[in-house]
């Protein structure tokens, strides 16, 4: 499953990173900047929590320990003190007299005030204790109590818990809380009981117990206060609570399980409802009592509250500059590379217009200078070229006219002369009168193109020529089509192939022939044919016409220019084909875009003038 999640996760990775570096460079900025100020504060966030939180443990710890080690070495004087007390009144011999009296004696009465009066003087000697016990073996007591005695739930010793362990003992004394259950607890006013074993001076058999209470309150006078707002104490004696946390959830959250794990570590977190807490454990007592505090850590935000004031206000500092610094960056490279950016997107729709998008002379305006610079000379050479190829081209365009003129104009006086000569008078004059229409049609009044309905007239006066020089020898068909007559072509285009149809097709044979053109639309393109039933041509001799010199081959030169003066007017190559075999005469097909030639009719004019 994991082999494979990660080629998924590794192409999704790669499609994101291709996201990114497509996307523009303002926009890469933006993120950039966005996700490096969001680091920042993050990093700053952690930076300063982590100092905060070690901080305040810290000082949490320090008064937390010194409060345990100032509560342990009272609690642990003060029992020390009542302890090593204790010890001294097991060997008194009123407590001994009064555990070994015959229970049914007349002395009893007597032993009974002897023991309470050894009692008060003891109690008087332990201030922070509250009442000393002495119970035998049957469950009889005396005690002495400052205020209130103690009342026994339990009839004999054997019935408390305690009863097995401080006899194995042998003298050394346990602290349990309120007796150990022995004694009716005391509403809010708890207290740590001292218990150990009376033995016998004389054969050390056991003769009682004696029970020193010590309220909680002045044992551990300086935690747990109502309404303290720092630490709260929990003691435990083994594995038993001697004093329990005032905060019930606290208390209720803190096990022995807990405290053992406390006691290996010495420190650790607990979260208590919604208050968290740092433990402490101090279990070095010499009276084997183990101590442990809880301190809120909200107990000293307000002390912290300057240093954190500080922090988010450096932090805002630091983020206020980054956002300058950002918006600098924006002011003063992503916006005019942006701008310089756009300015060359133009040029790709023919716009070379110089870009100004800044008026220093750093890398962005060097960049946009040395961009203004290539602008410029790319500008001078297009110029350059459409001139040099408007020139090219009409200088074509006359040449070819100018040689397609005279050419025509020396075989029609040709033949006129003939007539004169042979003469001819009427037919002569007839042919002169159709030359003049002819020029008169040809000449168009300067235009470079005309309608096809004109160049038909053309060709129609030219051929008419043609039949008065030479009778009988060849006819003339038209199929034109109506929606072509309005097309406009270049002058002249239809004249040059009728005449080398003439001459080179059908008089070479010595027979009548037949010259047919025809014209239709098909596929948006003006198709033109212009047949003879001739002599035709071979490959070779059509491939030898076409590659020959317009100078120095003469039969080439109707074709071949025409051929040449559409291919310059319509800037394509491919808008003719020729069709010719010996014996069965020759075909040329024109293939020329009809929707534009009107607009490039008239941009030629425009070019001519």
């Amino acid at each position: 499953m994991k082999k494979s999640a990660a080629p998924a996760i590794h192409s999704h990775l790669l499609h994101i990173r291709q996201l990114f570096l497509n996307r523009s460079l303002a926009s890469k900025f933006k993120i950039i900047y966005i996700l490096t100020i969001l680091l920042c504060m993050f990093c700053n966030v952690t930076v300063i929590r982590f100092f905060y939180n070690n901080e305040v443990r810290k000082t949490i710890s320090a008064l937390a320990s010194q409060t345990l080690e100032t509560i342990s070495q009272n609690a642990d004087s003060t029992i020390r003190i009542i302890s090593k007390n204790s010890t001294y009144l097991l060997g008194s011999s009123d407590i001994q007299n009064y555990l070994t009296r015959d229970i049914y004696g007349q002395n009893n009465t007597r032993l009974s005030r002897n023991l309470r009066n050894t009692l008060y003087l003891t109690l008087e000697s332990m201030p922070a204790a509250q009442s000393i016990v002495v119970i035998d073996e049957n469950g009889y007591v005396e005690s002495a109590a400052r205020y209130i005695h103690p009342h026994c739930i339990l009839s004999s010793p054997s019935e408390a818990d305690w009863y097995e362990e401080v006899r194995s003992l042998q003298g050394t004394p346990i602290f349990l809380l309120n007796g150990g259950g022995y004694f009716a607890p005391e509403r809010n006013n708890n207290y740590l009981s001292l218990i150990r074993l009376i033995n016998s001076t004389e054969d050390a058999r056991p003769l009682g117990y004696m029970i020193i209470n010590i309220p909680l309150s002045e044992l551990f006078s300086i935690s747990n206060v109502h309404g303290n707002n720092y630490s709260d104490i929990c003691v435990y004696s083994g594995s038993s609570p001697v004093l329990d946390f005032n905060n019930e959830k606290l208390a209720e959250h803190f096990t022995w399980q807990t405290a053992r794990e406390l006691s290996g570590k010495n420190k650790k977190e607990l979260v208590a409802g919604s208050e968290r807490y740092l433990l402490l454990a101090l279990d070095n007592s010499p009276l084997g009592l183990q101590y442990y505090s809880a301190t809120r850590f909200t107990s000293y935000a307000s002390e912290y509250k300057p240093f954190l004031l500080i922090c988010l206000f450096t932090v805002l500092i630091s983020t206020s500059l980054f956002l300058l610094i950002a918006l600098c960056t924006s002011r003063f490279v992503t916006d005019p590379l942006y701008r310089l950016s756009a300015a060359m997107k133009k040029t790709e729709e023919g716009d070379f217009r110089p870009a100004f998008v800044t008026t220093h002379q750093d890398e962005i305006g060097q960049l946009q200078d040395a961009y203004n610079e290539m602008v410029d000379k790319i500008q001078n050479l297009l110029t350059a070229k459409i001139s040099e190829q408007k020139r090219l081209r009409n200088a074509e365009l006359k040449i070819l006219q100018e040689q397609i003129k005279p050419h025509f104009l020396y075989n029609s006086l040709s033949g006129i002369a003939y007539l004169i000569t042979s003469r001819q008078n009427d037919t002569a004059c007839e042919m002169v009168i159709s030359l003049s229409e002819y020029y008169r049609e040809s000449l168009s009044k300067g235009s470079e193109v005309i309608t096809l309905s004109a160049e038909i007239n053309i060709v129609k006066n030219y051929l008419r020529l043609q039949k008065m020089r030479f009778p009988d020898v060849f006819e003339d068909q038209y199929e034109i089509a109506p929606e072509t007559l309005d097309i406009t072509i270049p002058r002249l285009v239809l004249q040059p192939l009728a005449e080398n149809s003439l001459y080179h097709g059908i008089l070479p044979t010595g027979d009548y022939g037949a010259i047919f053109i025809r014209s239709y639309v098909k596929d948006d393109l003006l198709i033109i044919h212009v047949k003879d039933d001739g002599i035709g041509m071979s490959g070779e001799q059509l491939s030898e016409i076409l590659k020959g010199s317009l100078e120095t081959n003469q039969k080439s030169f109707g074709l071949r220019g025409t051929v040449e003066r559409l291919q310059i007017f319509y800037d394509s190559r491919n808008i003719y084909e020729i069709i010719s075999s010996p014996g069965k005469g020759t075909e040329i097909v024109f293939s020329l875009p009809f929707k534009c030639i009107q607009k490039q009719g008239e941009k030629n004019n425009e070019t001519l003038a």
